[in-house]
């Protein structure tokens, strides 16, 4: 069943300076299966963050159409574009985006307080996705009492509290140590199989990227090839590696993942 279908679309920004334009994506195409574990890659410039703003209702497109679920969310008004974000979209970034102010438990609640969730089901909610993802013990404790991995899985875990249609990872693990980075990706992909999450990230990781169902690369704005995943993380790693060579433009040298 597909869950996400974008067709033909294109963002063109135009500068302040009279007479200049920029063409951040042209008649870009994806289309995104229910329960899908997709990662898109590209160069510096190449469009990829572009396509995550619009797919986050961030920015609007300049032509094309993106529909979630069937619902194209450029045709709603404010109002109800703020509800379609919080409900059917959930959101895993790179600096955690946590409220230093609340716990652990009040910053994975958020979303369902902000729709007026009864307690009961809200802590219910809460019990299950806190097993799963390995951290009971720390609801209790400020934002700032634990380490980066567990702030991005309680991020993760506010992501998909309220049953969201797709979650957007953008670079999550990008401020974390490789072993807290481990964790993470080893905690989207438990949401992914467990929960049947569709998840989408942008990276420019090919050991985060090698999680994934499939990748789409991206150059200068426009499709350029994608790959899916064998039965060996290993071979997928290294076709990521090859696709990056051919792409060419800025990206770093990581570590091979374990097989």
């Amino acid at each position: 069943m597909q869950l996400l279908d974008v067709n033909a679309l294109s963002k063109t920004y135009y500068p302040k300076k009279e007479g200049l334009s920029y063409k951040a994506l042209s008649n870009f195409h994806l289309q995104v299966d229910k329960g899908e574990f997709t990662g898109v890659m590209g160069p510096s410039g190449s469009g990829k963050t572009t396509l995550l703003n619009m797919l986050a209702t961030i920015d609007t497109p300049t032509s094309g159409n993106i529909f979630v679920d069937g619902t194209d969310p450029s045709t709603l008004n404010d109002n109800k574009l703020a509800i379609f974000r919080r409900q059917q979209l959930g959101f895993v970034f790179q600096d955690f985006n946590l409220l230093d102010t609340l716990t652990v438990k009040e910053n994975i609640l958020l979303p369902l307080a902000l729709d007026k969730h009864p307690k009961k089901k809200m802590d219910a909610r809460l019990d299950t996705i806190a097993e799963q993802l390995g951290i009971t013990d720390i609801l209790e404790k400020r934002v700032t009492e634990i380490s980066g991995g567990q702030q991005q899985r309680t991020a993760c875990a506010r992501a998909i509290i309220h049953d969201p249609k797709m979650i957007l990872a953008d670079e999550p693990t990008g401020n974390l140590d490789s072993k807290s980075a481990r964790q993470v990706m080893d905690t989207l992909t438990t949401i992914n199989k467990e929960a049947e999450a569709t998840i989408l990230t942008v990276t420019h990781d090919p050991t985060v990227a090698s999680y994934c169902d499939r990748i789409v690369f991206i150059k200068d704005g426009a499709f350029f090839s994608e790959i899916r995943k064998g039965e060996r993380q290993q071979t997928f790693y290294q076709n990521i590696l090859d696709t990056l060579s051919v792409l060419g433009g800025d990206f770093h040298e990581h570590p091979s993942p374990r097989a």
